[in-house]
């Protein structure tokens, strides 16, 4: 009997977080159609306003999303995603490079009544910062100064016990966490949009080569072959 659950227990499937949104721009030739969805098992759709042409793909790194405009406040944006603004486990993780006139916010929520979530980088139109990741409460907003490389970011989220913690790499994988902080005002996002804020203020120019979400916490394991992935298309 003992060797029978031994043997059994031994072919248990042990299931990770999945990934439920891909938005990459390796994926396209061009910016994609407002309305059309995304790899993932939630198919989300995206919405895209791109009247004034600021917003373009280019195929450096292998596909990119470019944000060239200027300004404090655009209508040009794209966003999309899940909904999760309570009780989800989660891991976002993007692939961003800034530009010399980056203003403002790279990844943002597109409803901020709900939770004010950013992640990658941001600006108060003086200085600019790297690594940033605010689930609704800072985990790292203004310490890293802004720099010109591609850079790695990933966000992950514990809804159980509200611990957000933030990986980043640039040619060398991440060996640890790199800011942590436990606080019940983390939480979830409401889609996610790209280049500014919710009312289209705060606008950062730059590229970004994906956004990636899954329903789940990924461990450091998996944060360190997803770099090992992807790091060469990026030039490292």
């Amino acid at each position: 009997m003992t060797g029978i659950m031994m043997h059994n227990m031994s072919h248990k499937i042990i299931s990770g977080p999945s990934l439920v949104y891909d938005l990459d721009a390796a994926n396209y030739a061009a910016v994609p159609t407002s309305g059309s969805t995304v790899a993932g098992t939630g198919a989300y759709p995206l919405t895209v306003s791109n009247t004034g042409s600021r917003l373009a793909w280019n195929s450096a790194n292998g596909g990119v999303f470019r944000f060239t405009g200027s300004g404090t406040s655009t209508t040009d944006t794209m966003y999309g995603g899940p909904n999760w603004s309570t009780g989800q486990n989660y891991t976002v993780f993007m692939a961003y490079q800034l530009s010399t006139s980056a203003l403002g916010r790279l990844l943002n929520t597109q409803n901020e009544t709900v939770k004010d979530w950013l992640m990658g980088s941001y600006s108060n139109g003086v200085t600019s910062w790297m690594n940033v990741f605010f689930p609704n409460n800072t985990v790292n907003l203004n310490s890293d100064v802004g720099d010109l490389n591609w850079h790695f970011i990933w966000g992950t989220y514990n809804s159980s016990t509200t611990v957000a913690n933030l990986y980043i790499a640039t040619n060398t994988q991440p060996a640890a966490v790199y800011k942590t902080a436990t606080n019940a005002a983390n939480g979830g996002f409401n889609q996610l949009r790209l280049f500014s804020r919710s009312a289209g203020s705060e606008v950062q120019t730059g590229d970004i080569g994906f956004v990636k979400v899954y329903n789940g916490v990924l461990d450091l394991t998996t944060i360190q072959s997803q770099h090992a992935t992807y790091k060469a298309r990026f030039g490292y």
